[in-house]
Parts: C-alpha cells; structure tokens; sequence
C-alpha cells in the first residue's frame, strides 16, 4: 500500500532540542563564539577556536622560551662572569664602575628568587590546570586586547631585562639606565593590569573573607606564582635604575665630588620614598618590591663599611659614612614598613574571618532553635 505524504512526514526524523542544525561544536572553555552585527554565530566556529588555541600555544612557547633564555643569560653574565671580558667578569672593568651607591656583590643574588618565582609563572600559566586560564595571566585577553594582558607583556619584561643586563656588562652605562626604566614600566604595567583584574575579582567567592584554609593556601600559591615574581623584579629594577644614573653621572669627571655625593644620597632618599608610596600608598600593596629595595638598600650599607679603593680615592671618611647611615636607615626604615604592612594585613585578615565566623554561627543559631554549630571536633 502506498504511503500517504503525511505519514511520510511523520516518520522523518525530528532533530532534538539539543542538537544544532548547523552541527558546531560547543565553544570550548573561555573561547567566546564569532558573531555578526546582530549577535547571530557566523562563520566556522571550531575553525575559529583552532586558530584561536594555536595562537596561544604560541604564546606560552614564546614566554617559556624567553624564560629560559633570560634566566640563563642573566645568572649565567652576573653570578658567574660568562663574559670575561665584561664588567662582570672582569675585576678592572667593575671597579671602575664603582660608586657610592654600588651595593655589596651578594646583592646579585637576589637573581636566583627573581628568575624562581618566574618560573614559577612560567609553569601556573602553561602548565597548571587553572591558573593557566586566570585573567591574572591573560592568555585569552592576548588574543582581542594584548594591552591588558599580562602574558602578552611577559616577552617584553624578558628582553628590557637581557638589554639592561648587557648593556651594564659591555660598559653602556647610558643605555643601561634606560633599559632598567623601560623594563621598571612594563612590569609597573603588569601590576596594573593584575590590580585591575582583581579589582573586577573583588565580588567572587574567591577572594571572600572568610574563605575556608584550603582556599587561603590556593591564594597565597595564586599570589607567590601570579604577582609576587613581578614585583620583586619591579623592585631591583627601580634600584638598579637609581645605579646605573649615579654610575652615568660619575662619567662627567668635571663635576666635584660633592655633586656625586649629593646625588647618591638623593638617589637613596628617593628609594626609601618609593618603598613607603608601594607599601602604604598604593590600592595593592606591593611586598615583594618593598622587599628588593631592602635588600638593595642594606647591600650598600654593608659596601660602604669597607669600600672599595675607587670609593677611597674619591671621597673622604666623613663622606663614606654619612652615605652608609643613610642607605642603613633608609634599609631599616623600610624593612621595619614592611614588616608593619604584613603584620597588618593578616590582622586585618583575621579579623574578618572572625567576623564572618561568628555570623555565620549566629545565622545557624537561629535557624537551628539555639544550637550553635562550630568549626571544631571534639575527641
């Protein structure tokens, strides 16, 4: 017997409610779907989302391999003289580069927790299975707004770094200077876009204040791994900037000791300012730069104590200790700041996690008919 067209029409199959017509794949986590004027999907989204991905592997190739590559370069020029004969490698060429402010050499360790830290970031921003996808890192963001995002700056605070370090080591003072501002405002830039980021991350449940002690430790690895590697670089730059325009300075040998004096001793005065403005001044409270200006400020402390012969030759005893008591003060002035400012944020800290304890036992009081319920087992 001959189907009718109708029946025909009902045995055809329905497609589900769930089921697109034009079979594209859902976007993938993060990725938002191409769009025309009026909002409709255009275009091959998966195709889209491919590109998208191979860009941002790119991406995280381009930061690992300028990881590596800074941090071999620099420890291997500063901690082990790899150019002999660089300033670094060559005891003539850094004694002639020495100046009031030139701090002791163990200072230059500070490299090691610096480039630590960074691949620390390097790994929680490819590697780790959430933080990879943080706004703190950016990936995404590099792909329609690269200047709000951390990762896409990442290649630039690596080469300001190499240019600086090099240019110390091959004796271009000048360039050197430049290079540690240029570097100091990219990673200025970084914090920025960080402190924006969590500013926008102020309402989430991540960063409520009673978070539970399993959420506590993720923020601190959240902060040691995102932020931390960024500001204390951000602090030896701005001190190695304060050197390399006191060693340019020291250049002009038509000027008297006394302006190199005044300069090295105004040089110190302005890092202990800018230590208190990031410690007390600032939205976000930048520990690990106040931290780096600590430990550059003690180093020429401990330089000065015993100097060296080009120090001797150019400035009287009365000289060389009234700039150590300064970079000795302006040390402790600001290491007893930091102290203060950490203190202070765990109190503060505590405080609220009390605060929200006890209101959340008071709304269980009333809910449960008087019972009050604790955080506490009883053996």
């Amino acid at each position: 017997m001959e189907m009718s067209a109708p029946t025909s029409a009902m045995m055809a199959p329905v497609p589900s409610a769930n089921t697109n017509s034009n079979d594209v794949p859902p976007p993938p986590r993060g990725a938002t779907r191409p769009s025309s004027s009026d909002g409709d999907p255009v275009g091959d989204f998966s195709a889209q989302s491919e590109e998208d991905a191979s860009r941002i592997g790119n991406l995280k190739f381009v930061n690992a391999t300028s990881f590596l590559l800074t941090g071999m370069m620099v420890v291997g020029v500063v901690l082990f003289g790899a150019r002999e004969e660089g300033v670094f490698g060559d005891e003539f060429l850094w004694m002639k580069y020495q100046t009031l402010l030139t701090p002791s050499p163990y200072v230059n360790l500070v490299w090691i927790p610096i480039f630590v830290l960074q691949g620390l970031f390097v790994y929680a921003s490819t590697l780790h299975a959430t933080m990879q996808f943080s706004p703190l890192v950016g990936y995404e963001r590099a792909l329609t707004s690269p200047s709000a995002s951390v990762a896409a700056h990442y290649p630039a605070v690596c080469a300001a770094t190499l240019a600086m370090t090099y240019s110390h080591d091959y004796g271009h003072i000048g360039f050197a200077f430049l290079f540690a501002v240029l570097c100091g405002v990219v990673l200025r830039r970084v914090l920025d876009i960080q402190g924006e980021v969590l500013s926008e991350m102020e309402g989430g449940e991540s960063l409520q204040s009673g978070a539970p002690a399993s959420d506590v430790r993720s923020r601190a690895f959240r902060y040691a791994a995102l932020r931390l590697p960024f500001e204390l670089h951000g602090g030896y730059a701005l001190a190695l900037a304060a050197v390399y325009l006191n060693t340019f300075l020291s250049g002009f040998e038509s000027l008297p000791a006394s302006a190199y004096l005044a300069a090295a001793n105004v040089s110190l005065l302005s890092l202990l300012c800018a230590g208190f403005a990031l410690l007390w001044r600032t939205e976000r409270k930048s520990y690990g730069a106040g931290l780096a200006l600590v430990w550059y400020l003690l180093g020429v402390a401990i330089e000065l104590g015993a100097p060296t012969q080009p120090i001797y030759n150019e400035f009287s005893d009365g000289a060389i200790l009234a700039t150590q008591v300064v970079a000795g003060v302006a040390s402790l002035v600001l290491a007893t700041l930091l102290g203060v400012r950490v203190m202070k944020t765990m109190i503060k800290h505590n405080v609220l996690n009390c605060a929200d304890a006890l209101d959340g036992e008071d709304n269980v009081s009333d809910a449960g008919g008087g019972e009050i319920a604790t955080g506490y087992v009883h053996a």
